[in-house]
């Protein structure tokens, strides 16, 4: 049953919104193209969001001639969360030099001078790094824009358990008070700084990066990253 409340992680939830990538196109209502063009080494295309028709989300970085093209969407026009827990079932492929994420934007990300609990925070509820670890997420917080003043805290581990089918569900109980991650179904981390206490909108993307994530393997492109489903709850 889509977003059974009894097999979440947390108590006192009950489904609000979510995206089962059911059918064969991605769904406009929610989301949309995110950065399209030039992004660190690789290109964001539309080309690169498909679905599968079997019920998953498929964001895939392939060579193109001499470019790598990728992909990343987001809510930022059409949903925002404030609080809840919520949780994404993936699948990832450790191939160096990707780093596939489910994360949160604040639209207020850009203020120099912010404050998670005034202007909201990056909050990377996971990045897969391959070349650090293939067995582990990481989770962290980012705020007060991108230059000079970004600031960062983390990265905490999560431990990936092993999957018969490869699938993982990751989460984030979000609160006034609290930030609580589970990788799998265990707690991996709960703090109670640095709060976000804006509404944020939810972002997917499989990113291309050198220097986070180390030189692209290029021999094991497409990469592939697949979201069985994103759902958010709350109380």
């Amino acid at each position: 049953m889509p977003g059974d409340c009894s097999k979440i992680p947390v108590k006192g939830y009950k489904l609000v919104w979510n995206d089962e990538f059911s059918g064969k196109k991605l769904d406009h209502g929610k989301w949309n193209y995110r950065g399209l063009g030039k992004r660190d080494d690789a290109y964001i295309t539309k080309n690169a969001i498909s679905l599968d028709g079997k019920g998953h989300l498929i964001i895939e970085a392939s060579l193109k001639g001499d470019s790598i093209e990728t992909g990343m969407i987001s809510t930022e026009n059409t949903y925002h969360v404030k609080y809840g827990y919520l949780e994404c079932r993936a699948k990832l492929m450790p191939v160096k030099g990707t780093m596939p994420a489910f994360w949160l934007q604040s639209p207020r990300i850009n203020n120099p001078a912010g404050v998670p609990a005034l202007d909201g925070a990056e909050i990377d509820i996971f990045e897969y790094f391959p070349h650090l670890n293939k067995q582990y997420v990481y989770h962290s917080l980012h705020w007060g824009g991108y230059g000079n003043t970004h600031k960062t805290a983390g990265p905490v581990l999560g431990l990936l358990d092993r999957t018969a089918d490869g699938f993982h569900t990751i989460g984030l109980e979000w609160t006034k008070n609290s930030y609580t991650t589970y990788v799998d179904g265990k707690k991996t981390y709960s703090g109670d700084t640095l709060i976000s206490q804006i509404p944020e909108f939810i972002i997917l993307s499989l990113g291309i990066n050198s220097i986070a994530a180390g030189p692209l393997d290029t021999a094991s492109l497409p990469c592939r990253f697949v979201v069985d489903y994103i759902r958010v709850y709350k109380k």
